[in-house]
């Protein structure tokens, strides 16, 4: 079993991608897509599927091309917290979209 904490510290059993994937509920896919689309980007009801950052199974569609977990496996670490260039300019830009929580758990796997 892969861990359900993302090599960028966010939690991935809260996603809502790993839920539709784990529940199979088209309906709140449909209406996550919806929310997660914008002009720029646009999210289909069938992309709202991820078994989580670490699988090996399906990946939400910006998961599987993140820059920062193509990084930490690159680097082979658990955690962005627990690489040797923690913080780089790749996570740092990504913790600036995802907030403070996954800051903080980085923090604290570092820590111990």
């Amino acid at each position: 079993m892969h861990s359900l904490r993302a090599y960028c510290g966010l939690q991935c059993e809260e996603c809502r991608a790993y839920i539709a994937r784990r529940t199979d509920d088209d309906r709140f896919r449909r209406k996550t897509a919806r929310e997660w689309s914008s002009p720029d980007w646009q999210v289909r009801p069938e992309d709202i599927n991820c078994d989580g950052c670490k699988s090996s199974g399906v990946h939400f569609k910006h998961c599987a091309d993140c820059p920062v977990r193509q990084c930490a496996i690159r680097h082979g670490v658990e955690s962005c917290g627990l690489c040797s260039e923690f913080p780089c300019p790749t996570i740092e830009a990504h913790l600036e979209v995802v907030g403070d929580d996954a800051r903080q758990a980085l923090l604290d796997m570092r820590r111990g």
